[in-house]
């Protein structure tokens, strides 16, 4: 099994629907795991980023089943099977006290140090079993800083050790090129893609109804941008670790 690791309920299909789609045409069994799917308690109070993200979404107070929904087309389309670790994303996590651990700086802000005595290890419990069966695993690189991408990464680092796993680019916080500097220590392999492998990655993101306008401003604007960055980078790129001789680890 082929294992790619997603935060939320669309990093795979964004960032490497085309890959994916490849190897599942080749009859490759692969799983999307994401650990970012679970519902609010319903009597918890929204914090300002819930209720910024809520509105922007519109899919109602408990959005997720809705997101999970989106999540199943996607991966059907793509032909990999889904699996929800039901994790709660950061605008939900609140500290012992029941404060929020974020306001509006989960995006390139520090990760609250209390998740990383909470978060990490259910991230890792959920993981475990998963990495485990894998033969290859895919994970964030973190570009961007998503705290949720931040911690996923670390987790899965944790459980395969980076040089077992293939990085991918965040999209589209890679887009933004100011903002993206080559991991030191690792090399990359580019995997160009064909017109019907870009076309499933479109198809696949476009199943995110939820999400269009907030990541692109509008579901029109989508297939474009993923377009545009497909052609500047030469497809979809991987990242691996490297030793001094500058070898594949």
């Amino acid at each position: 099994m082929i294992l790619f690791v997603s935060p939320h309920l669309d990093d795979v299909a964004l960032s490497c629907g085309g890959l994916v789609y490849r190897l599942t045409s080749a009859d490759q069994s692969v799983t999307i795991a994401t650990v970012c799917t679970a519902d609010r308690p319903a009597d918890w109070p929204l914090s300002e980023a819930a209720r910024h993200e809520h509105q922007q979404w519109q899919l109602g107070d408990q959005p997720y089943q809705g997101r999970r929904a989106e999540d199943a087309r996607a991966c059907r389309l793509l032909g990999a099977t889904p699996a929800h670790l039901d994790l709660l994303d950061a605008i939900y996590r609140q500290d012992a006290h029941g404060a929020p651990l974020y306001t509006n700086d989960f995006i390139g802000g520090a990760v609250h140090p209390y998740d990383w005595q909470a978060q990490l290890p259910q991230a890792r419990t959920a993981l475990a079993p998963l990495v485990q069966a894998a033969t290859q695993v895919y994970c964030p690189l973190a570009i961007g800083g998503h705290v949720d991408h931040v911690i996923v990464r670390r987790a899965v680092e944790s459980l395969a050790g980076r040089s077992a796993i293939r990085y991918y680019e965040d999209f589209p916080y890679a887009d933004k090129l100011d903002q993206f500097n080559p991991p030191r220590g690792c090399a990359f392999e580019q995997i160009a893609l064909t017109v019907r492998e870009v076309d499933a990655r479109i198809r696949a993101i476009a199943c995110y109804g939820s999400q269009l306008s907030a990541v692109f401003g509008s579901a029109a604007a989508m297939p474009e941008r993923v377009r545009g960055y497909v052609s500047r980078v030469g497809g979809e790129r991987y990242w691996f670790v490297v030793d001094s001789t500058g070898a594949g680890k």
